[in-house]
């Protein structure tokens, strides 16, 4: 239960991401140059814990791999916040548990049950209502597509490193950080940013105390608990996120949830309760047959 309950307080926390990134934003930051700071902050904190712990670095190619997609998902997550409202992101990413369904089929030899085909075509139709019902590539603006995308990289990326071996926590954070901080130069290069100069001192400086103090102890937790939990199971219970993150963003922002966004929500979490439930109870039955 260790990995569930930290995952649990992870996602929370990750439902109220927008608000540092919102906040640097109001001093001057763009979503990608933000991005570069609170992964660069990240990545000086456990480099420098991991010095003092004199931990390697080792990390194997699958897992390496997987640290690569989960920074793609955390650096299009954190641009798509500041391009669409933060309710439509952080539900359009949640079609991540649909896409980890399909992959643990397809290529970790997991049974499809009808509970799947179930939880998928929840996952699928809350999507759609999210949408407005509405699936013409019009509906969809910069944002949106950023948000589709982090929920794909971080089904795949999560699904390489639950199969990476034994890499430690620690240098699968060191290397996502990295990975999320090119990435987000990426961006900020294709979209013709201009990096942070000196005269936003403030604001790169509060960026990187963000990225030690609050981005790199979730990013522990989220891979570490990757590491022990499958990929569908670990997706489904970070649609916790979608609670925290909706409930903020609609308080705070004033961000209308309307009946098809608060009916779509309400279908994606079913579908995350039901396997997460699915996936206990199995647990559960595993455990008393060894015993």
């Amino acid at each position: 239960m260790t990995p569930v309950l930290l995952t649990f307080v992870s996602a929370i926390l990750w439902g109220l991401w927008w608000m540092p990134i919102r906040w640097v934003e109001t001093m001057g930051l763009t979503g990608a140059q933000a991005g570069i700071l609170f992964n660069a902050g990240a990545a000086l904190a456990i480099c420098a814990c991991m010095i003092a712990a004199r931990q390697p670095a080792n990390i194997g190619m699958r897992a390496m791999l997987g640290a690569a997609l989960i920074g793609v998902a955390f650096a299009s997550y954190s641009v798509a916040l500041t391009l669409s409202d933060v309710v439509r992101v952080i539900l359009l990413f949640y079609l991540a548990p649909a896409w980890s369904k399909i992959i643990e089929w397809a290529f970790l030899g997991q049974r499809w049950h009808r509970i799947s085909t179930l939880t998928l075509l929840l996952s699928l139709a809350g999507a759609y209502l999210v949408l407005g019902g509405d699936l013409s590539l019009a509906s969809i603006n910069a944002g949106d597509a950023l948000a589709l995308l982090s929920g794909m990289s971080w089904a795949v990326g999560a699904a390489l490193v639950f199969t990476g071996g034994n890499t430690s926590a620690p240098a699968l954070t060191l290397a996502t950080a990295i990975w999320a901080m090119l990435l987000s130069l990426g961006f900020a290069w294709a979209t013709g940013e201009a990096l942070p100069t000196v005269s936003a001192a403030p604001a790169i400086g509060a960026s990187l105390v963000i990225g030690a103090v609050y981005l790199l102890p979730v990013i522990l937790i989220s891979l570490w608990s990757a590491q022990r939990l499958p990929p569908a199971l670990l997706s489904f219970l970070f649609t916790l996120e979608i609670v925290s993150g909706v409930v903020s963003g609609a308080l705070f922002l004033e961000e209308q949830l309307g009946l098809w966004r608060l009916s779509g929500g309400l279908l994606i979490v079913g579908a995350a309760l039901i396997e997460a439930l699915a996936a206990l109870r199995k647990a559960t039955v595993v455990s008393e047959a060894v015993q």
